[in-house]
């Protein structure tokens, strides 16, 4: 449900994918890794002293295959360090990150609906974030695997992709567009602005906003 705020009766899923291939070596590798761990901090503060936990996050780097770093995972059930991008992954293997995202939507969706309290009708569409600041080389086309992602069934609403470009080329920034599971929500950011982005996706979300949002203010 868009405008669903996360509680405990309702939490909400959330995937981040970050591209680990070798273009993100230096200063974007550095904002990546300050600003991942900051996110999983504030939201274990969220939850703290508390018996529920308001979101289930997925984490993952991606270059050739995807790394996932957290699956299905309570924030206080994270290794912060863990959370550790170098730019070393490889190539940039898109389809990989989204299948890898697929399955592992999937299996925190299951984890929730185990739960006797929670209120699927009624709590946040699960949002996914993929990053990458390059060229789709290797894996092929990401339509299938971005068709799968964003098809995932959600009772009272759906998945709600958000594709962002790290300075990406031009002729690149396509294939966010076919990731996003809207054409708005697919943006293009300078590299001097990813930590921004990240620490403004945990805001959003604590908020409950429309992702149009967070795309917005990033244009």
């Amino acid at each position: 449900m868009k405008g669903a705020k996360a509680s405990g009766q309702k939490p909400q899923v959330v995937t981040l994918i970050v591209d680990d291939s070798g273009s993100m070596q230096g200063d974007k590798a550095k904002q990546a890794t300050e600003a991942m761990q900051d996110v999983v901090l504030t939201m274990q503060s969220y939850d703290q002293g508390g018996a529920t936990f308001r979101f289930l996050l997925n984490i993952a780097k991606f270059g050739s295959q995807p790394h996932p770093l957290a699956e299905a995972a309570v924030p206080k059930e994270i290794n912060i360090g863990l959370l550790n991008f170098e730019g070393g992954s490889g190539g940039t293997n898109m389809a990989a990150a989204l299948n890898w995202a697929t399955e592992a939507v999937k299996g925190a969706l299951k984890r929730l609906r185990s739960l006797p309290y929670y209120e699927e009708e009624q709590a946040p569409n699960p949002l996914c974030v993929f990053f990458s600041d390059g060229e789709n080389m290797e894996g092929g086309d990401v339509g299938s695997p971005a068709n799968s992602l964003k098809s995932i069934e959600f009772k009272g609403g759906s998945i709600d992709v958000v594709a962002c470009g790290i300075g990406m080329q031009p002729k690149d920034f396509p294939v966010m567009q076919k990731i996003a599971s809207r054409p708005e929500l697919a943006v293009n950011i300078d590299p001097a602005r990813l930590s921004e982005f990240i620490a403004d996706v945990e805001a959003s979300v604590y908020k409950g906003e429309d992702p149009k949002n967070l795309v917005d203010r990033a244009r």
